[in-house]
């Protein structure tokens, strides 16, 4: 393919030998660039013109064979009924001088062999070498002697040779000027094919339109070499007769047949071309400076070789290796020791030279190498950079190596935490192997002083709750950043785990000057977090997480901040603000290539979609956080997304689910922690829809017994009065109910919008008369406007059950309806039928309200006023009520409805549209 200029040549130098002009011709070109299979082409053209041709080819291990060459020419001349005598005469002397030491060619011998080739027959051959560079001294100096003649005897010769032959080799220099002086000799130089004859090759063996699309990439891996070319061919056949799932993309497939040819023009090569393709390899760049000092080679040499290379095309216009599959075709060959041995040499000098820390530290990596004593820090170094590159495999083995090699306790406990880190956000499941370094660390025994703290919070984490107490008794600090960093670990261990504050020693006063600004943020995210816990929602405290989430991004330094900053908003009610940030951080975590920190985000993801009444988002997202992290992965931390796994499923009534659940092992220490209780709490939620009543009330108390004793009763965190209150009411115990709900009310501030409104709602139920129908009326505002849309709907569900106990069956019924649709949107599929009996049984899901938005044809035409209220209508207020709440008269409020029926074309106030009461205009 291409190559009709040189095959034009070929036939030129065929009628030239046939005419007795003594036509020469040599054709160069790098290794695999198709010079054997253009003589293949020439041998086919002398045959179809009668041409007697003479082949020889020489051989880089027949070089010390004297007259090797000769020798070939002589035996193909035998084929053709030539007398040889006279050549395998001077053959048999110059091998038997050669048996004695004595190499060399007489001039006499010379001149037999010239002679016996002019009159030998009747037709002058046509000598064909290939490699004629590689030739014995003796065939050389024979062949320029007849070169020399050509003209007079009429011999042709076409011979073939490499490039960039080295120069050491004087009598192939000499035979080749000879060559060249010649005025009838033709140069040909073979050139890598351009994509359109990649195009011509691969469309022999596929579709037009596939060599097509498949040219330019197999293009730009090859260079053109046909060598190359063919074998990705051989490979991409390969692939598909094994049904590789690569097949449809466009990119080349290199494999076996692409290592071999690869190997094989690396091997034909000179000198040290070989060497500096693997050079090439292990540092993944040309830097002629660096492999000048790697090789030992002069400049002029590397320059050479890489022009080689180039030539051969295995490199591209920078100077790179074409294809990753090119280095490792070049290391294929070589010793694992010298492969180290080459990447400690190029870390060294890179080191030497101000490399990239990362680029050095993935020479020491593949190495396996820490000699030095600056090799600790700069991987250390390496793994931050490859952290904040989102490059976690490289971060990870960097940081292995590190603590492979370390054996200061000091060292390893300022590591381990960045190990386990790492090992978590790339993979949790593979985290507990890092785990393994604590087992050392604690067994060596950790002086005061060391940097524990993180070390210790990770023992805590994996509930590893013994090991974390006995090292935080041993603590001994002194330092403002140590007393900073125990001041912040204290914080977090009261919100994760209290039981360990006892082991931690007495706390300190903590200096706000520099050191506290350089972690200003996990600090204050902390401190916010803790406010909530603690002691309730306040503006200050959410308006500083808020601060936390907006001004920083996710990254290792800013994970433990904006996770606290965002449960203090989960925990604070504020969903509105939870839900949008933890959408942003989850979709961030994916976008990091970062699985352990999807697995969290998507846990609170899941709990925020819980408490938002968004119960299949909540199920896919607790889902997700799991596959990511099998349960032992998490530690006592998996009690958080397994209770909001166990609350969605009980809503929804997938209980055979939620059972499944309960059996997954979860370890003991978790029930000294937050997110145990929290578990413990969906558990007695699941016990209490089942009908298990007293195991609930249990569970409930020993919840309020443990927060209590932790200082974390917060309604916000486990409402467990209310659930317990719930129990009680079920089992007819009103006034126990009423004194739970109520101290749950005592205990919340303002802002605890979703909270007040489910304790609302419980006491609304324990109540009678009027004070009962406010509670019910003021938890569903509430709920309304906290956005929790499932315990919206169960307090329209109590509102309709109240009405109807007060004679008010037509609101009943319209309350009754719209608690069954809200709550079939969300998915509580048991709360719908209980709210509305055969709700199960209809063929056809209702639309979601929220995807029924007013604003529809009818519903534009109502004005605002209207639109006011109708809403509050829909929802079950009375005429005076909504007078009430709109400051209006009660006549106002009827005119308005009247004017809504008859542009909604309904007749009463049941017959409202459900969705009108999702409507937001009377917010203001």
């Amino acid at each position: 393919m291409e190559r009709e200029t040189e095959t034009a040549h070929l036939r030129a130098v065929l009628d030239a030998s046939s005419a007795r002009e003594g036509a020469l011709a040599v054709i160069s070109g790098p290794a695999g660039s198709g010079k054997t299979e253009l003589l293949r082409e020439l041998l086919r053209l002398a045959a179809e013109r009668n041409v007697p041709v003479w082949a020889a080819r020489a051989l880089p291990g027949e070089r010390d064979l004297p007259l090797g060459v000769v020798g070939q020419l002589v035996r193909s001349a035998e084929g053709g009924d030539v007398d040889t005598a006279p050549a395998r005469a001077v053959l048999d002397a110059v091998t038997e001088r050669a048996a004695h030491g004595r190499v060399t060619l007489e001039a006499d011998e010379t001149y037999t062999l010239h002679d016996w080739l002019r009159g030998a027959v009747r037709r002058k051959p046509l000598l064909v070498i290939d490699d004629v560079m590689l030739a014995d001294t003796a065939s050389l100096r024979f062949l320029r002697h007849c070169v020399a003649h050509s003209d007079q005897d009429g011999t042709g010769f076409v011979v073939t040779e490499r490039s960039y032959t080295r120069a050491d080799h004087a009598d192939y220099r000499s035979f080749r000027a000879e060559l060249i002086r010649q005025r009838h000799c033709r140069n040909m130089w073979l050139a890598g094919l351009p994509p359109s004859g990649i195009e011509s090759v691969l469309t022999a063996h596929y579709e037009s339109a596939s060599a097509r699309r498949l040219a330019p990439a197999y293009h730009a891996a090859t260079g053109g070499n046909p060598l190359l070319v063919r074998a990705l061919i051989q490979d991409r056949d390969a692939a598909r007769s094994a049904s590789f799932p690569a097949l449809d993309d466009d990119a080349p497939i290199p494999g076996g047949a692409f290592a071999h040819a690869v190997l094989d023009c690396l091997h034909r090569t000179e000198g040290g071309v070989l060497e500096t393709a693997r050079w090439l390899a292990v540092l993944g760049h040309a830097d002629p400076a660096l492999l000048e000092r790697l090789t030992g080679a002069t400049g002029q040499t590397v320059e050479r070789d890489l022009q080689e290379l180039a030539a051969i095309g295995l490199l591209d216009g920078d100077g790179a290796l074409r294809h990753p599959a090119i280095g490792e075709a070049a290391l294929q060959e070589l010793p694992t020791a010298d492969l180290a041995a080459m990447h400690g040499a190029a870390a060294e000098l890179l080191y030497q030279a101000g490399a990239e820390e990362h680029v050095v530290a993935r020479h020491l990596l593949a190495g396996d190498l820490t000699n030095g004593t600056w090799t600790l820090p700069l991987l250390e170094r390496g793994a931050q950079q490859a952290l904040f590159e989102d490059r976690l495999d490289d971060a990870f083995r960097f940081l292995e190596l590190a603590v492979r090699s370390s054996t200061d306790n000091a060292e390893l406990a300022r590591l381990a935490p960045h190990l386990v880190a790492a090992s978590w956000r790339r993979n949790p499941n593979m985290t507990t192997r890092a785990l393994t370094l604590f087992d050392q660390l604690l067994g060596s025994g950790l002086e005061p002083g060391q940097p524990v703290l993180p070390l210790i919070r990770c023992l805590v984490w994996y509930g590893r709750l013994p090991e974390a107490a006995d090292a935080l008794s041993k603590l001994r600090v002194g330092s403002e950043s140590e007393n900073l960093e125990l001041a912040m670990t204290r914080m977090w261990l009261a919100g994760l785990c209290p039981p360990l504050l006892e082991s931690l020693p007495p706390e300190a006063d903590i200096d706000r000057g520099p050191v506290q600004v350089r972690l200003a943020a996990r600090y204050t995210a902390l401190q916010a977090q803790s406010r909530v816990l603690h002691r309730g929602p306040d503006d200050a405290s959410v308006a500083q997480a808020e601060q936390i989430l907006q001004s920083s991004r996710l990254s290792e330094e800013t994970y433990e901040a904006v996770e606290a900053a965002l449960l203090a908003l989960v925990y604070a009610d504020r969903l509105d603000r939870a839900l949008r940030w933890s959408d942003e951080l989850l979709a961030a975590a994916v976008e990091r290539r970062s699985p352990g920190w999807e697995a969290v985000f998507a846990a609170i993801r899941g709990l925020v979609a819980l408490r938002c009444g968004d119960l299949p988002t909540a199920r896919s997202r607790t889902e997700r956080a799991l596959s990511h992290a099998q349960p032992e992965s998490w530690g006592l931390v998996v009690g958080a997304p397994l209770s909001s796994l166990l609350l969605a499923c009980t809503e929804v009534g997938a209980y055979e689910q939620a059972e499944r659940v309960l059996r997954q092992p979860v370890p003991d220490t978790m029930f000294d922690s937050r997110p145990g209780v929290e578990y413990m709490h969906a558990r007695g939620r699941y016990w209490l829809a089942t009908g298990r009543l007293h195991a609930a009330l249990g569970e409930f108390m020993l919840c309020g017994e443990l927060l209590g004793s932790w200082n974390l009763d917060q309604p916000s965190i486990v409402p467990w009065r209310t659930s317990a209150a719930e129990v009680y009411l079920r089992l007819g115990n009103r006034q126990k109910a009423r004194v739970l709900a109520e101290s749950q009310l005592a205990l919340l501030r303002p802002g605890h919008i979703r909270t007040r409104g489910l304790t609302l709602r419980v006491l609304a139920e324990a109540v009678d008369g009027q004070q009962a129908e406010r509670f019910h009326a003021e938890a569903v505002d509430l709920l309304h406007e906290s956005g929790d849309r499932l315990e919206h709907a169960r307090a329209l569900a109590c509102m309709s059950r109240h009405q109807q106990s007060m004679g008010e069956n037509d609101r009943a019924r319209m309350t009754a309806r719209l608690a069954s649709d809200m709550a079939w949107a969300c998915g509580a599929y048991p709360l719908a039928e209980e709210s509305l009996p055969g709700r199960s049984r209809l063929k056809a899901k209702p639309v979601p309200p929220e995807l029924e938005l007013p604003g529809g044809e009818d519903v534009a035409r109502l004005s605002d006023a209207e639109r006011r209220v109708a809403a509050l209508a829909a929802r079950g207020l009375t005429n005076r009520q909504v007078a009430r709440r709109l400051c209006v008269t009660v006549s106002t409020v009827e005119q308005h409805l009247t004017r809504v029926y008859r542009k909604l074309n309904v007749t009463r106030r049941v017959d409202l549209p459900a969705y009108l009461a999702q409507d937001q205009s009377d917010t203001a």
